[in-house]
């Protein structure tokens, strides 16, 4: 089955539109019609032409239900890749671990080929069946297509077998793939396209990968989560080395990141934070052991901890 947005073509399998139009219509009332139908089709002697009316059925129900408009939806909202590619292959997966999207490049013609690039995605019945379920999952995975088809991230799967000098692969890749979603994920939620949640369970994964770099996690985690730019390199290189990136990387939040105390994204930081007043340092240390001058704050934590420093010193003064 094949269905078109603008001029990227979709093809269904028709394993899974079937599937997919049985799980939808599954104790609905329009059951008992697509049933009336089915059985009609059985009635037709000829295999071959049998066939033919199955898949006309199930495909004509399919468009019907709007089974494919989460696909359709999700691939519209990011432009960049039906821009790159020429045609989109959706499958039956056959578990829910392996469900996800992929990036088929001709061998002859490299990933710079719109022509012979195809978007493969795989999906079970029961996310096709389901569009807020489908739509999650989408969006999560063609950012990571997006990416690789972005010249800025500049995707090189070769990259990967230097690193892999440094540590295991599996390893290697392992932690790219928490690093990732993490980058992944930062985006959904500046769209608003996440649940409630998602920063701090994203957080708690990376910290539960890199557990060497301790109370520094929190800071790390940011520069992905909340910074821009990020490329696949510095991804390959910190899941390489990530003590090493983690330290030599610039500290301290930049414009439109997250300040690490109230952790509220801002574009006004306090300039030097490293002349704030002792007593002041040590307030913000009191509420946040692991806080550094290097990873900076924004100037309304500043003004407020200045405040609260002047008053506890008046108090004394007082008594």
């Amino acid at each position: 089955m094949s269905l078109a947005q603008g001029e990227l073509s979709i093809d269904y399998e028709p394993r899974l539109v079937e599937e997919a139009v049985l799980a939808a219509l599954r104790g609905r009332p329009a059951e008992a019609e697509f049933r009336a139908g089915r059985d009609a089709v059985y009635g037709i002697a000829d295999p071959e032409e049998r066939e033919t009316q199955f898949r006309r059925l199930h495909a004509a129900w399919f468009e019907r239900l709007g089974l494919g408009d989460a696909v359709g939806g999700a691939i519209r909202e990011q432009p960049t890749v039906p821009a790159g590619t020429s045609r989109c292959v959706v499958v039956l997966a056959p578990s829910r671990p392996e469900e996800g999207a992929d990036l088929l490049v001709a061998a002859d013609e490299g990933p710079a080929a719109p022509a012979r690039r195809t978007l493969l995605l795989q999906l079970r019945p029961e996310t096709l069946a389901d569009p807020d379920r489908a739509r999650r999952l989408l969006r999560r995975e063609l950012l990571h297509v997006a990416d690789m088809l972005d010249p800025a991230f500049g995707y090189a799967p070769e990259a990967f077998a230097a690193a892999a000098r440094r540590v295991p692969p599996a390893l290697l890749r392992g932690r790219y793939r928490v690093l990732w979603a993490v980058l992944v994920d930062g985006r959904l939620v500046r769209r608003g396209w996440a649940p409630p949640g998602v920063r701090a369970a994203r957080l708690r994964e990376f910290a539960r990968m890199f557990p060497m770099l301790g109370a520094r996690a929190a800071a790390a985690f940011g520069r992905f989560f909340d910074g821009p730019g990020v490329t696949h390199a510095e991804l390959v290189a910190f899941a390489a080395e990530p003590v090493q990136a983690s330290s030599s990387a610039r500290r301290g939040p930049h414009a439109g990141e997250r300040c690490p105390l109230c952790g509220c994204p801002t574009y006004a930081f306090e300039p030097a934070p490293e002349r704030l007043p002792p007593a002041v340092r040590e307030r913000i240390r009191r509420g946040a052991p692991a806080w550094d001058p290097a990873d900076g704050l924004c100037r309304q934590c500043a003004d407020l901890y200045r405040a609260a420093a002047r008053g506890a010193s008046v108090g004394s003064d007082i008594a």
